[in-house]
C-alpha cells in the first residue's frame, strides 16, 4: 500500500508520541511510505530513509508573529478574543492552507496514495484527502464529540473560516467536525499514542484507538554527567518552541538544588551566555546546561522532570518518570490534563510557578513511596501492553478493510 503523511514543519509536529514511528514501521514492512512537509524537517525525515516530499506551504504558521502585548484598556473577554484569533491563525488562516492545498494536492498527485495520514495541524490534508476520495487518518489526538459553544463568538468565527475554506476548494468537509470548534476529524481512524485511562471522562468517538508506546530504549548513561546515584537528576525543558522563559528554568533549577538533586537543563537551543542569555548566571552552581540530549541516555536514569507538556510528555510517561508539567501553549494543557487524571505527573499553571511551589511539588513526587512515582510505572505498563507505533502501523494495515 502506498501512505502519504503529512505534518507541519516543526521537529515536534513530526512525533505526537510515535507518528514518525509509525511511518518508518510501515515502510519495514514493505509499504511504500512519503512524508510531506516543510523543508526544515526533511534531514530528520530523511536520517529515518523515509521518502520525503518538500511543501513550500503546509498551513501552519512558522515562524510565529512577535508575541502581542495586551492593552490596559482591554477587557477579559477581548483579550481573550485577540489571542484566540492569534492561535487560529497558526493553522487555519484560509489563504495560507489553501496555498497548503494546492502544494500537497501536487504532491498527492505524484505519490498517488491509499491512505493520507495527518497530525491534527494540518488542515490542508483533510481538504486533500477528501479531494482524491482517499481516507484520512488522524495520529496523535483523539475524535472527541462536539461541546455546544453557543454563544460563544470565537468558535462561531472560526467556523466561518473553515466554511471560506471549505467553498473555496470546493469540498464538503467531510474530515471536519461538524459542529463545535473546527478540527480534522477523521470517520474512520484517529491514532492516539496514551492509553484510554489518559482520557478518561471524554467522550472518545469509536474511530479513537489507543495505542500507547513501547519503553524508552536505554543507551549507556552520559558518562559527562555526575553519578545519578550521588545527585538524583532532574531534567527540565521548554522543548524547541517555547523555550524562552528565564524565570521557569532558574526557579525550576533552584528548587531541584535546594532538595540535593542535580538540575539538568535541555534549552532546545544553543545557549548565548554573552547575549539573550545573561540569565544562566543566575543559576545555581550545579546546574548542567545543555542545548538538547538523547533522551536514552537520560531518562532512564533521572528521578524526575519539569517541563512545559509538550512531545517530551510522552518520553518521560513511557521511561515511567514523574512529571511536572508548567503549559507554555494551548495544547500543551492536554498533557497536563492527562497526567493529572492518570495520577502520573503535577500540573502547575505558570502565573503560580514560584521556587517554593515548585520545591514542594517536587518533594511530593521524587520519594520512592510517592503515589504519583508508583501511578508513573502504571501508565508506562499500560502504555507499553497497548503495542505503540507497531501497533498503529497495523491498524492503518487493515484500513482499507475498515473503510469498505
Amino acid at each position: 500500500m502506498r501512505y502519504l503523511f503529512v505534518s507541519a514543519q516543526l521537529a515536534g509536529h513530526l512525533d505526537w508520541g510515535g507518528y514518525l514511528a509509525t511511518a518508518t514501521a510501515l515502510q519495514q514492512r514493505g509499504h511504500e511510505v512519503t512524508w510531506a512537509s516543510g523543508p526544515a524537517v526533511a534531514p530528520l525525515v530523511e536520517a529515518t530513509k523515509l521518502s520525503f516530499a518538500p511543501l513550500a506551504e503546509t498551513g501552519w504558521r512558522w515562524p510565529p508573529p512577535p508575541p502581542l502585548t495586551r492593552p490596559a484598556d482591554l477587557s477579559d473577554e477581548a483579550w481573550r478574543q485577540v489571542r484566540g484569533e492569534r492561535a487560529l491563525d497558526q493553522w487555519l488562516d484560509p489563504p495560507r492552507v489553501e496555498a497548503a492545498v494546492a502544494a500537497l494536492h501536487a504532491v498527492a498527485s505524484d505519490v498517488q496514495p491509499d491512505v493520507v495520514v495527518s497530525e491534527m495541524f494540518v488542515a490542508a490534508a483533510g481538504v486533500v484527502a477528501e479531494r482524491i476520495n482517499k481516507p484520512l487518518v488522524v495520529a496523535g489526538w483523539p475524535a472527541v464529540a462536539p461541546h455546544s459553544t453557543a454563544g460563544d463568538a470565537l468558535p462561531q468565527m472560526a467556523r466561518q473560516r473553515l466554511e471560506r475554506l471549505l467553498a473555496t476548494t470546493g469540498c464538503g468537509g467531510v474530515n471536519f467536525t461538524a459542529e463545535g470548534p473546527p478540527a480534522l476529524r477523521s470517520p474512520h481512524l484517529h491514532l492516539a499514542y496514551w492509553t484510554a485511562r489518559w482520557y478518561a471522562g471524554l467522550p472518545l468517538l469509536p474511530q479513537t484507538r489507543c495505542v500507547g508506546g513501547l519503553p524508552l530504549a536505554e543507551l549507556p548513561v552520559n558518562p559527562t554527567l555526575p553519578a545519578s546515584d550521588d545527585l538524583p537528576w532532574v531534567v527540565i525543558t521548554l522543548g524547541t518552541t517555547f523555550n524562552r522563559d528565564p524565570a521557569f528554568f532558574v526557579a525550576a533549577a533552584h528548587a531541584a538544588h535546594q532538595l540535593g538533586c542535580l538540575p539538568i537543563l535541555l534549552l532546545g537551543r544553543t545557549p548565548d551566555p554573552a547575549g539573550d542569555d545573561r540569565w544562566l548566571e543566575r543559576l545555581p552552581p550545579t546546574a548542567i546546561v545543555r542545548d538538547r540530549a538523547d533522551f536514552r541516555t537520560l531518562l532512564p536514569y533521572a528521578a524526575a522532570a519539569i517541563h512545559h507538556g509538550g512531545r517530551t510528555t510522552h518520553a518521560l510517561a513511557r521511561a515511567a518518570l514523574p512529571q511536572i508539567v508548567v503549559p507554555h501553549a494551548a495544547d500543551q494543557i492536554h498533557q497536563a490534563q492527562g497526567l493529572t487524571r492518570t495520577g502520573a505527573g503535577l500540573h502547575l499553571p505558570p502565573k503560580t510557578v514560584t521556587v517554593a511551589r515548585l520545591v514542594e511539588a517536587l518533594a511530593a513526587i521524587l520519594p520512592d513511596w510517592s503515589p504519583v512515582r508508583a501511578q508513573a510505572a502504571v501508565l508506562a505498563e499500560e502504555m507499553a501492553a497497548l503495542g505503540g507505533a507497531p501497533a498503529a502501523a497495523t491498524l492503518l494495515e487493515t484500513l482499507p478493510r475498515m473503510t469498505s
